[in-house]
């Protein structure tokens, strides 16, 4: 699969990042690929799972920087809804959320391991 391939997959700004990573394909290419391993979400799910609102802030902030720089348009906004909702307290919204972007990260990243 090609980058313009994946837009047609997934919400992704691939114009505007690679202009962030000065219009160079294969470094822009190197660090999507890395969303597929990326452990901040491992860490999402530990601090879910242990309902640790705190780690939950934490990590989704991490990765919605992470989903900003590489355009990654919906998971952007979801990562940061959930900060915002644990931030105002709402910890029943920002588990909803969390549960609600799960399968939004499983697609993005099966269609980035796709990539040539």
């Amino acid at each position: 699969m090609t980058l313009n391939e994946l837009k047609d997959v997934i919400d992704i700004d691939v114009e505007g990042s690679l202009a962030r990573f000065s219009n160079f394909e294969p470094m822009y290419l190197k660090y999507l690929k890395r969303f597929v391993t990326e452990p901040t979400y491992d860490a999402l799910q530990t601090a879910i799972a242990a309902q640790d609102f705190k780690g939950i802030e934490n990590t989704a902030h991490t990765l919605k920087g992470i989903a900003g720089n590489l355009g990654l348009n919906s998971l952007y906004h979801g990562f940061d809804a959930i900060v915002k909702a644990v931030r105002a307290g709402d910890n029943a919204k920002a588990l909803e959320l969390c549960a609600a972007i799960a399968p939004n990260v499983e697609t993005a990243r099966a269609a980035i391991s796709q990539l040539d």
